[in-house]
């Protein structure tokens, strides 16, 4: 079997998504043995370690681990010098890494990474995207919110201009409608927003570096609740500070999909790229606080399948 040989080229930078909203663990010990399979770490931040752990149990051998915030120098010395018959990145950082110093024919797979096709302007990336497909997000708010609901999504056209036009089709083709609210500073977001209420009665938030801040995001979701506005999230926080459901990536699954995919590209299957395992979270509190303010204000309540 053709092994990965290593060959260093000049690395890229990133930014990671608040997606991962990351709590800092104890650094784990890389396994030092003669694996045919290595995984390089972008950190030690829960949602990888989560992750790492899953392809750990769904892979059962094993595996040499580089963490990539130890010695970023010292792992890019040894992968040189080393070839592997499979490597698997989690993390952008990591990611980038590898693509940056593999040939297009090695075989390699990408987890815990958002548009990861995109990010290493590789078209025929295999691995894990962290972004949630739109349809599904927007079969899900129609069947738990119900009606044909107006969702404005706070973006900036930089990073998500075609996720939100897409989404505006999907949404269409549900009898609801998307109002693209576009931001290009983060200090145009609070006015943006507030001429929005009158046209909007959801309000989705997805993974955006210019909406990214927890102090802004917690005023906004705040406000939304005060004008009856349903909030969607993307992560557990979202729930936390008010919103009445979040899609939740499950990132131990991810870890667990992602060692399918490895034993799949192993044994010659077909790979691909495949969205993340996920639940959705829902908050009654909020939930009918936005109903009782509905009915204060004599507007028609919602309709949706409430869990």
């Amino acid at each position: 079997m053709k092994k990965n040989c290593i060959v260093p080229k000049k690395i890229k930078g990133t930014i990671l998504a608040f997606l991962l909203w990351p709590v800092l663990l104890t650094p784990l010990h890389a396994e030092e043995n003669n694996a045919d399979i290595a995984v390089i770490v972008s950190s030690q931040i829960r949602p990888y370690v989560m992750a790492l752990e899953g392809l750990r149990s769904g892979l059962q051998q094993p595996l040499i681990i580089y963490y990539l915030n130890s010695n970023p120098k010292l792992i890019r010395h040894n992968l040189s010098r080393k070839c592997y018959d499979l490597l698997i990145t989690i993390g952008p950082e990591a990611s980038i890494l590898a693509w940056s110093i593999l040939n297009p024919d090695d075989k390699k797979i990408v987890l815990m990474v958002l548009d990861p096709q995109k990010l290493l302007t590789d078209p025929g990336a295999h691995g894990v995207d962290l972004r949630i497909p739109i349809k599904e997000q927007m079969r899900l708010i129609k069947k738990r919110l119900g009606g044909k609901r107006k969702i404005g999504i706070l973006y900036n056209p930089a990073e998500n201009r075609e996720w939100v036009e897409q989404a505006q089709k999907e949404a269409s083709g549900l009898g609801m409608s998307v109002i693209p609210l576009m931001v290009q500073k983060r200090n145009e977001i609070i006015k943006v927003l507030s001429s929005a209420y009158q046209n909007i009665d959801t309000l989705l938030f997805i993974p955006d570096s210019t909406v990214i801040s927890t102090a802004l995001l917690t005023h906004l979701v705040k406000e939304a609740l005060l004008h009856g506005i349903a909030v969607v999230g993307y992560n557990h926080f979202f729930v936390e500070i008010g919103a009445v459901m979040a899609f939740n990536i499950d990132y131990e699954k991810v870890g667990i999909l992602g060692s399918k995919l490895a034993r799949d590209i192993m044994s010659g299957s077909q790979c691909g790229l495949f969205p993340p395992p996920f639940e959705v979270e829902w908050n009654e509190k909020a939930w009918k606080t936005i109903t009782e303010y509905l009915r204060r204000v004599g507007a028609p309540g919602p309709e949706g399948e409430v869990p």
